[in-house]
């Protein structure tokens, strides 16, 4: 069990690194580019759905949504059901952008299948059983970032005891975060 957490410890770190690196080539950084995302897969949205989903205060918010706007990836338009607000949705750059973002993912974990031991293509029923435990563990990570409450208690509790090494856990180092973009 220690070893598949670890794994998808590194999976994580990996697809933070894969994140940075496509957003810094769309020379947007990474806020920006999961909103591009949000919109691509739920279609336009107020900038208050976008806030609550990145987890940006309203005026954080406004700034990366103007940043969206004039590199012209999003462009705002009136919302029909709601006269008071916006609507932000994809322009025809930002839906090219981001589509291709998800394609590049697409084929790199094609790749990784192609790469990996070959029942995953032949065997339909092991393929969907890691598919779901993928899900399992996506909607676990998501349950317990909602708990930031928990979280908080249990790691000042760990923090009262002066931590111990049976308080943690040996993960490899992470790897280095890739160079910015230069500034052209």
């Amino acid at each position: 069990m220690e070893r598949l957490a670890r794994q998808v410890r590194e999976l994580i770190v990996a697809s933070d690194h894969y994140r940075q690196t496509m957003a810094a080539g769309l020379r947007i950084g990474v806020t920006e580019s999961a909103v591009l995302g949000h919109l691509l897969h739920n279609g336009p949205q107020t900038p208050s759905t976008i806030a609550a989903r990145i987890g940006l205060t309203a005026a954080s918010t406004t700034a990366l949504l103007d940043r969206l706007a004039a590199s012209q990836l999003v462009r705002r338009t009136p919302n029909p059901h709601d006269r008071r607000s916006v609507l932000v949705e994809l322009t025809d750059l930002g839906r090219a952008a981001i589509g291709e973002m998800y394609t590049m993912f697409a084929i790199d974990i094609d790749a990784a299948l192609d790469r990996a031991d070959p029942r995953l293509r032949q065997e339909t029923e092991l393929r969907e059983a890691i598919t779901d435990l993928l899900e399992r563990m996506a909607a676990a990570l998501r349950e317990r970032s909602g708990d930031r409450r928990g979280i908080e208690d249990a790691l000042a509790a760990t923090a009262d005891r002066g931590g111990s090494e049976t308080d943690t856990v040996d993960a490899p180092d992470p790897a280095p975060r890739p160079e910015p973009p230069a500034k052209t």
